[in-house]
């Protein structure tokens, strides 16, 4: 199998002080963290499935050193104390002291303080490249800031093709780092119009199950609207992070104010997509990237957050098939292995469509 994984963070191979995804129990979080000589600790990779229940400041309260660990998902992440403390940290409607939760971009503005820069970056970088090789993978499309392109700018010996997706905020640094270097191709420029479900941030038409609130609306349709234009002036697509099916409205409603010159601008995972919705994005030549790996490696947390009828309509890549909507695979590192991820969209689509969306779309030259 040749894979493309359209979805990736490269970066998050750079959090990993602790093995999280190994741990089975808070106790074993806390051993991890307890036997490393660092007095800061940041890690990425914990989930209620596998932990049992989740994680709180409470279990890391009396731990002497400064920890931030980010949930699977990267939408929250819990901190305690003593890192609290060191940043300086205030109740927010993005912090909640409580509970030690950063939720969203002040989770990424704390986690952005504390991981690897330079050389130790880069040696992250080239590990998840090398894995991502021995996989199958021959494209990435990893999602970058300047920083983070210049990273790739100085690597040598890449052993996959990379497409360099940047975060809307820094889109011209990255524009530049790809026309320098020549090496990388540039993707699309990527806006967060939501959360998670797992993070109950992710934007929803009707309350979640287990809490009143119905997520996050981080861009409304005004504001996407805007930025689809100026992206388009620079000839630019735009790829919108809307995971909830109020975000994937919000999303519509902008694309249909603005009616886009350019083709396939995308949005990223579309998980609660009803069907008048992808027809709706159809006829607006839009591109899904999908992740058929989230049903099976979630399952618990969307039958948790969102009962079993709107659990049971999750990632319907069934009926987007069905309906002719263009769309194409990415991992988003949950797991980043791209046969958990095929087995799954194989049950459903059967192998040949899910080989076409897994990377047979990139050797018919389409979308890039």
């Amino acid at each position: 199998m040749r894979f493309v994984d359209a979805h990736t963070h490269l970066e998050l191979f750079a959090f990993r002080d602790v093995p999280l995804e190994k741990a089975r129990s808070v106790e074993d979080v806390r051993n991890m963290i307890l036997s490393l000589p660092k007095e800061v600790v940041l890690g990425w990779g914990w989930r209620e499935e596998s932990l049992g229940t989740s994680l709180e400041r409470e279990h890391l309260e009396d731990i002497p050193k400064a920890v931030l660990l980010l949930r699977m998902d990267a939408h929250v992440g819990v901190v305690n104390g003593r890192l609290i403390d060191t940043i300086g940290l205030e109740k927010s409607d993005k912090f909640d002291p409580e509970r030690g939760y950063l939720y969203e971009e002040e989770l990424w503005r704390v986690a952005s303080l504390l991981k690897p820069k330079g050389n130790d970056m880069a040696k992250a970088i080239m590990k998840g490249l090398r894995e991502a090789a021995s996989m199958g993978v021959v494209e990435i499309h990893d999602f970058v800031d300047g920083d983070l392109a210049e990273v790739y700018a100085g690597l040598e010996d890449i052993p996959v093709s990379v497409v360099l997706m940047p975060y809307y905020e820094d889109h011209e640094r990255v524009v530049d780092v790809v026309r320098r270097s020549k090496r990388f191709r540039l993707g699309w420029v990527k806006i967060f119009v939501d959360g998670s479900i797992g993070a109950r941030t992710a934007y929803l038409k009707e309350p979640y199950e287990d809490t009143s609130s119905r997520g996050l609306l981080l861009k409304n349709y005004r504001e996407i609207a805007s930025a689809v234009e100026e992206l388009e002036s620079k000839g630019l697509r735009v790829a919108l992070h809307a995971i909830g099916d109020g975000a994937v409205e919000e999303c519509l409603r902008a694309f249909e104010v603005v009616r886009p010159k350019l083709p396939y601008h995308r949005i990223e995972h579309a998980e609660l997509i009803t069907r008048d919705q992808a027809l709706r994005a159809k006829e607006l030549r839009l591109l899904l990237c999908m992740q058929p790996n989230f049903t099976p490696f979630f399952r618990e947390t969307y039958l948790k957050a969102l009962g079993r009828e709107r659990g049971s309509r999750i990632n319907p890549i069934g009926m987007l098939d069905e309906l002719g909507v263009d769309m194409i695979f990415g991992s988003d590192m949950m797991p980043f292995d791209p046969m958990y991820g095929f087995n799954y969209a194989k049950s459903i689509l059967g192998e040949r469509k899910a080989k076409y969306y897994y990377g047979g779309w990139r050797d018919e030259g389409r979308y890039l």
